[in-house]
């Protein structure tokens, strides 16, 4: 499943680690970063005080997210083919960083329900 989803939007690589090791466990452990940091902000933050209830610490939430996952996509995958940087990774490190946020977004919708003071956010 993961493979379909970082193919669709990066391109197939040649290096089958990407396809056997990377992907289902960077896809995987993306997917727990997000739930993770949506409970955070709604049941944690956004049940303590009225304080973690704007706009802009939702983006900040979302953006820190994004570039913990794009520092996972990377790091996994130079370890992984044990190769130098190259644009590949480059690319499937900011892909995974929008896929954090798409999951980051559709959690909100979900994990908002379930707050008190951030009920309204980020729509």
């Amino acid at each position: 499943m993961f493979s379909l989803l970082y193919e669709l939007l990066g391109g197939k690589n040649s290096n089958p680690v990407y396809a056997t090791t990377i992907f289902p466990s960077v896809g995987l452990f993306t997917i727990i970063l997000s739930v993770i940091f949506a409970l955070i902000f709604y049941l944690l933050l956004g049940r303590w005080r009225p304080v973690w209830d704007k706009q802009k610490h939702w983006l900040i939430t979302m953006v820190l997210l994004a570039l913990i996952a794009s520092g996972l996509a990377y790091s996994q995958a130079r370890n992984g083919t044990e190769d130098d940087a190259d644009a590949y990774m480059f690319a499937f490190s900011m892909i995974n960083a929008l896929y954090a946020v798409v999951y980051f977004v559709l959690l909100s919708l979900l994990f908002k329900r379930a707050s008190i003071f951030a009920k309204r956010t980020p729509f």
